[in-house]
């Protein structure tokens, strides 16, 4: 039981931030086209006012939630890594430099040198999704 509450509180954590990432690559970015600098700043303020208080306790949570599912789902080494222990590790991989990053940026206030917007996070949260999609049938 603990564990069916464990993957729900993942899931919804990584759905918390796969969303503000979603909005905000794919959706403040075509609102910059459309808008005014002004206003452009002004909604991206407000984004990032209401999001500073529940995104970054979600990450959080996704990545220590999601270091309990890999001890789980990861078992035993026999003869070599299964392919799902491999795709296991890369999403386990990506997800730790994912809270790693945000981590040290929003707690401790340590800007990333390279990759300083979005882009990137959103694009390892992709393929984590589809890591998550196909690592139980290989």
């Amino acid at each position: 039981m603990i564990y069916v509450f464990i993957k729900l509180l993942h899931l919804f954590s990584v759905l918390i931030y796969g969303g503000f990432l979603f909005t905000d690559n794919l959706i403040l970015m075509r609102m910059k086209k459309a808008l005014s600098e002004e206003k452009y700043n002004e909604v991206r303020s407000y984004f990032a006012l209401f999001t500073k208080a529940l995104v970054p306790k979600a990450l959080v949570v996704a990545v220590i939630t999601g270091i309990y599912l890999f001890h789980v789902n990861f078992g035993s080494i026999e003869n070599g890594f299964s392919n799902f222990q491999i795709l296991l590790a890369i999403k386990a991989f990506l997800g730790l430099w994912l809270g790693l990053r945000g981590v040290l940026q929003v707690f401790f206030g340590i800007q990333p040198f390279v990759f300083k917007g979005h882009l990137l996070p959103f694009i390892f949260v992709i393929i984590i999704v589809f890591i998550s999609q196909i690592m139980f049938s290989v």
